[in-house]
């Protein structure tokens, strides 16, 4: 009778999400794993065919990580500063897995964007934005979390959550402003200033 394997996929996944956790995305390898789990690295092959099957269930158990971190963001009003707000606290306490899921080699941003739109979309609602003014405040506002959460991957001490939330809140509510009164914001270019002579 063949002996059960010591080790199921979901600890295999586990020790890789540990690993990502703590030594970042490319410290993942069959040898971590197997130290990881006090075993060598053969076990990890009878489960898996190879180590990218391996990596892409590690990927996939990072992207729920996420999705199980905005779980309900839209029961807030305004949602989308709720979902800032999470995104940024993520950056700060998960900041590997941040890192790789959003800014590394493979980044796949698509399934933070698709929350982000649906918090937009209930906030538009709520502020009775068309369909277009709730893209455009997508597209003003999207830039401006993201950059907020990947300044904090490496400096989460410059952004502490008063400062994350003000900011937030100046940019959403400036930009709902402007779309309610109609008008236009000039496109300021910068010019080469004339130096006195």
């Amino acid at each position: 009778m063949p002996r059960q394997p010591r080790f199921s996929k979901e600890d295999i996944v586990a020790a890789g999400l540990r690993i990502v956790r703590t030594d970042g995305y490319d410290a993942v390898s069959a040898r971590a794993l197997g130290k990881e789990l006090g075993t060598s690295s053969s076990p990890m092959f009878t489960m898996f065919k190879d180590m990218n099957e391996v990596m892409d269930a590690i990927w996939a158990a990072a992207e729920q990580s996420f999705i199980d971190h905005m779980e309900g963001v839209t029961d807030f009003f305004p949602a989308f500063k709720e979902f800032g707000m999470r995104l940024v606290s993520y950056a700060k306490n998960e900041s590997n897995l941040f890192q790789m899921l959003f800014l590394g080699k493979r980044a796949r941003p698509e399934i933070a964007e698709k929350i982000a739109r649906e918090c937009l979309t209930h906030s538009g609602q709520s502020y009775g934005l068309t369909e277009d003014q709730a893209d455009f405040l997508f597209r003003q506002m999207w830039p401006v979390a993201c950059g907020i959460a990947a300044l904090c991957v490496k400096h989460p001490e410059d952004f502490p959550e008063e400062i994350v939330s003000r900011t937030l809140s100046y940019h959403f509510s400036g930009i709902i402003t402007i779309m309610k009164s109609g008008r236009e914001v000039e496109d300021i270019r910068p010019r080469r200033l004339k130096m006195p002579y």
